[in-house]
């Protein structure tokens, strides 16, 4: 073979072996592409995943925020309408401690407060200083053995002011019952914010 053929036969060969690394080459490159393209695919979701989830965090915070402050608004609006009612039965109390009806209201408060604490022993039967001829006559009818005292204060301007009835105590003090139409009357206005307590809660719960 002479040298032109030689030559010839190992350019040949040697152009091939080009082709070929140029072909694995772009295999190669090919490859680490669709494998780039892959990773950022997945970097892209992942963002946009951890978006959401914070955007879904936002808005529950915010739904969370909009239920606690209408609940507010709602206690809040609730608390006025019972305190306008207390108001207003306190001064329908006042009324009542000079009608006619309120001696035998007194009578029935003693009765209570006596068969709580018991008849046999003697008493002392706290009322208003306007109230101490009333109450002398009703422990006499009663047939208690009782001490009348007129220490509670019916003054509008003290914080809890008498508005009737009685607080009835042993004479060693050791035992006490308050059944003042004041005492009574704050009973009734816990029970109704307890009430309201718990239909505030349950609506949270069932949201």
């Amino acid at each position: 073979m002479s040298l032109e053929h030689i030559l010839q036969a190992l350019e040949a060969e040697t152009d091939q072996q080009i082709a070929e690394i140029e072909r694995a080459g772009q295999d190669e490159i090919e490859q680490v592409r669709v494998e780039a393209e892959a990773e950022a695919e997945k970097i892209r979701q992942k963002h946009l995943s951890t978006n959401q989830i914070l955007l879904q965090v936002e808005r529950t915070r915010r739904l969370n925020r909009a239920k606690q402050e209408a609940s507010q608004q709602v206690l809040q609006a609730r608390e006025k309408l019972i305190t306008a009612a207390l108001a207003a039965t306190r001064q329908h109390l006042a009324a009542l401690t000079a009608a006619e009806t309120y001696p035998p209201l007194l009578r029935q408060l003693t009765e209570e407060s006596v068969a709580t604490l018991g008849k046999t022993q003697p008493l002392c039967l706290h009322v208003r200083k306007t109230d101490v001829e009333l109450m002398n006559r009703i422990a006499q009818e009663l047939e208690l053995s009782a001490t009348v005292i007129g220490d509670l204060t019916g003054d509008s301007s003290e914080p809890n002011p008498c508005l009737g009835g009685l607080a009835v105590s042993t004479v060693d003090n050791r035992i006490s019952l308050t059944n003042t139409l004041e005492a009574r009357l704050q009973r009734v206005a816990q029970l109704y914010r307890a009430q309201i307590a718990e239909i505030i809660f349950d609506g949270r719960q069932e949201d």
